[in-house]
């Protein structure tokens, strides 16, 4: 607004439902005349197998924009002329326009790691630290877990216990609205609590006496490529006193195996006294041959 350049906003396609109220309602020519180039990564693109949570929205993305919008090429000379289309286009209307990146456009690249320090600090991985809740839990145990690696993760760790899949629910979209369904355990990640942060006031109002929030920081977005969240840097930012704020009657922080199990058990003895939050804070990464759900939607439901 203040520059009259525009703007460059990166997503994937299932970030659309997030965006599209402000793009509407805020951006295009008839209200304030924003230009910005919307890069979207396209999940779920139609003849490509994706994770189910992709299925409607990935057919869907072409129509769901509501704005103009092209496929971006695949080579230096055609994405030219694709970027030269859309910079006319948004220096006459004032309004945004859309690149859809099918998968495969662009080469790998491999982010940088973060301060060998602080791994150094946070010992454990979230499989490791997930493996250490799930030892406190009983059979009767709701536990609702977020999208991504975390819920792939539990699977896994279930069918490695043989604990069975009938009192977990995976969810497997809808990032940031796990702890919207839950009211026993939900795990989280900082990724989702992030995206969709007004949701700790909401819980923290409804009291519920038996939510317990176990949110596994590791300061990126790990399911997409390990983008860095803010919530990586722990000298700033704390989600305990984010949850404080909101309500919530208690709140912890662990690092490794003896503060989780040390925190597990305060959780229990607290039992029907919540709200109650968890912040874990571990590594960044994953088990490269982790595998997925073998259990349809309809089964997880």
């Amino acid at each position: 607004m203040a520059t009259g350049q525009p703007s460059l906003v990166y997503l994937q396609n299932s970030g659309l439902g997030n965006i599209v109220n402000p793009i509407i309602s805020l951006a295009t020519p008839s209200i304030y005349g924003l230009p910005m180039l919307l890069l979207i990564g396209w999940r779920g693109e139609p003849g490509k197998p994706d994770e189910p949570q992709h299925r409607v929205q990935g057919p869907a993305t072409p129509t769901a924009l509501g704005i103009p919008f092209q496929s971006l090429p695949n080579n230096h000379d055609d994405a030219g002329q694709a970027l030269e289309i859309a910079r006319h286009y948004m220096k006459t209307t004032k309004g945004p326009y859309a690149l859809v990146v099918k998968r495969e456009t662009f080469l790998p690249y491999t982010l940088p790691k973060i301060d060998v320090d602080v791994e150094i600090r946070l010992p454990l991985t979230r499989e490791q630290a997930l493996e250490y809740v799930m030892n406190h839990f009983r059979q009767q145990d709701i536990v609702v877990s977020t999208t991504g690696m975390l819920s792939r993760e539990l699977f896994e760790l279930r069918t490695k216990r043989h604990d069975g899949h009938e009192r977990d629910f995976l969810t497997v979209g809808g990032m940031g609205h796990a702890s919207s369904i839950v009211l026993v355990y939900c795990l989280d990640g900082d990724g989702a609590v992030l995206m969709h942060m007004g949701i700790l006031a909401n819980n923290a109002a409804a009291t519920p006496s038996n939510f317990k929030h176990i949110v596994f920081n590791n300061g990126a977005h790990d399911s997409v490529g390990d983008q860095p969240t803010v919530a990586g840097n722990h000298e700033k930012f704390s989600f305990c006193h984010i949850a404080q704020g909101c309500g919530y009657k208690h709140v912890m922080i662990a690092t490794n195996q003896f503060e989780i199990n040390e925190a597990m058990e305060k959780i229990r003895a607290i039992n029907s006294d919540g709200p109650i939050l968890l912040e874990l804070r571990i590594q960044t990464g994953h088990r490269k041959n982790l595998g997925r759900s073998t259990r349809s939607t309809d089964e997880n439901r």
